[in-house]
């Protein structure tokens, strides 16, 4: 009888710390999937802030937005160093990262290239894409509403400034080459959808201060020509000339 309990206890024993090494076992599994996880997550996070830093490379003059996103991709990644096997790896992309955002930014520069309707297509999908990313940091509360808008502004800027390139070049060029008349009206084109938008930026400013100098330039020496003429006739002539209207139907923003 005695050797039946002693039996039956260690069989009950076996049970026993059958299930608690099973428990332990599933529960290791189960934190080791939640790690996993997390590190996918905040791996994707901290590479989908990456792109959109690089992405408005090409355009940005302003670290407003760009440090904000820096703030995002560096703490996603020191989070990232709590779930990962690969450390040293992850510490480099933070100097890397903290190097980069001291490195100077471009020049905001009125006498751009011409972009192609793929690159101005490809920098406005881009742009849309920052925005919702900005939104979802304002959501999260990683940003202020202020500093949201002011970031925001800025994105609207760099949309307007793509939206204008064509215009700005093909104005540039003709005035070059001497074809005043079409830069003359390109110019004033430009600076009235510039001023249709009531964002302030001080890039936007210098837009509007070299493109108002660059029609005084041009209507300088024709109203010179008026105040010269030596008959009334001559003046109308003249100033009827200066009135005629341009057909700029080529110059589209696309």
């Amino acid at each position: 009888m005695t050797l039946q309990i002693v039996t039956i206890l260690f069989l009950f024993i076996i049970v026993v710390l059958s299930v608690i090494v099973g428990s332990r076992a599933h529960q290791k599994e189960k934190e080791e999937t939640e790690r996993r996880f997390t590190q996918l997550k905040l791996m994707n996070r901290a590479d989908r802030t990456y792109s959109h830093i690089s992405s408005i490379a090409q355009i940005n003059t302003d670290p407003i937005v760009t440090d904000v996103l820096y703030d995002f991709y560096i703490d996603t990644l020191r989070d990232l160093i709590n779930y990962t096997d690969d450390i040293d790896s992850i510490e480099q992309r933070i100097a890397k990262a903290e190097e980069e955002r001291e490195n100077d930014l471009i020049v905001y520069n009125t006498n751009p290239t011409l972009l192609s309707f793929q690159e101005k297509a490809n920098h406005k999908e881009r742009l849309t894409k920052l925005a919702k990313l900005l939104l979802f940091m304002r959501r999260k509360g990683r940003i202020s509403h202020s500093h949201y808008q002011a970031c925001y502004d800025y994105l609207r800027w760099l949309n307007l400034d793509i939206q204008v390139n064509r215009q700005l070049v093909q104005a540039n060029t003709n005035f070059d080459t001497g074809d005043t008349r079409v830069a003359r009206t390109l110019y004033g084109v430009i600076l009235s959808h510039v001023r249709a938008d009531p964002l302030q930026r001080p890039e936007k400013k210098i837009l509007e201060n070299y493109v108002d100098e660059k029609i005084k330039e041009i209507y300088e020496p024709e109203l010179k020509a008026i105040e010269d003429a030596e008959t009334p006739e001559e003046a109308a002539a003249l100033v009827e000339e200066l009135s005629k209207p341009v057909d700029i139907s080529g110059f589209s923003e696309e």
